[in-house]
């Protein structure tokens, strides 16, 4: 026998299922693996896969952990929760929709220039210091601030935690180079690649996080490119 409250429940549960398929057939953006489209709770956005998710290096919740630390700090949409579902297909994470307040640049298959990518890197930098390693930063993965120019990043899917002050070393080195290559002083990001690297292989770990930092602040400081 079932009771009344399990039958609103599900009553309403089904209503949201039907609001929701609704909104996935006018998505705000899709890619190979998932879809995104507006969440039946204004302000927030899904995040949908469309295949199993076993067949992921990473899992959701992962990319949820991993966006979850970026969001606290400023640079990602806050995470309002995750929904699994059995067989691992149509699994979503629900977020705060940023459209009213940040836009897509550029041609989605290509990657930032210039200042844009400085910032970026400088944000990748930021959460590489947190232990968080954040790749595919391509046009489509990011928006900007309309007002400001600050990047967000929006999508986590390839992310990863740093598990040691190496793998934090090696990752900061390589985002600060790339962002002093953005900068229009590569050279720069040559010489931290190289000396870092020495520290590295030479078993200094400490010595080598350290000159990574010290790299890093100097393009925490660049306002504009060469």
């Amino acid at each position: 026998m079932r009771y009344a409250g399990d039958l609103f429940r599900a009553f309403g549960e089904n209503l949201r299922e039907q609001k929701l398929a609704s909104n996935r057939t006018t998505p705000i953006g899709s890619g190979a693996n998932g879809v995104v489209y507006e969440s039946d709770t204004p302000g927030n956005v899904m995040k949908q896969t469309q295949k199993d998710e076993s067949i992921f290096e990473r899992s959701l919740e992962n990319e949820v952990n991993m966006q979850a630390i970026a969001a606290e700090m400023g640079i990602a949409p806050k995470v309002a929760g995750l929904e699994k579902f059995q067989g691992g297909i149509g699994n979503r994470i629900e977020m705060e929709d940023v459209r009213d307040n940040f836009e897509l640049r550029g041609n989605p298959n290509t990657f930032p220039t210039g200042m844009d990518a400085v910032r970026v890197n400088q944000q990748l930098g930021q959460m590489a210091l947190k232990g968080v390693q954040l790749e595919d930063r391509h046009n489509g993965n990011v928006m900007y601030n309309k007002m400001t120019g600050r990047p967000m990043q929006i999508d986590f899917g390839i992310s990863g935690k740093l598990e040691n002050d190496s793998q934090k070393a090696a990752w900061l080195t390589h985002v600060t180079a790339e962002g002093f290559a953005a900068a229009g002083i590569p050279e720069m990001g040559q010489i931290l690649r190289a000396t870092v690297m020495d520290y590295l292989e030479g078993g200094d770990v400490a010595e080598g996080l350290d000159i990574a930092k010290q790299g890093f602040s100097r393009l925490q400081k660049i306002k504009q490119v060469v």
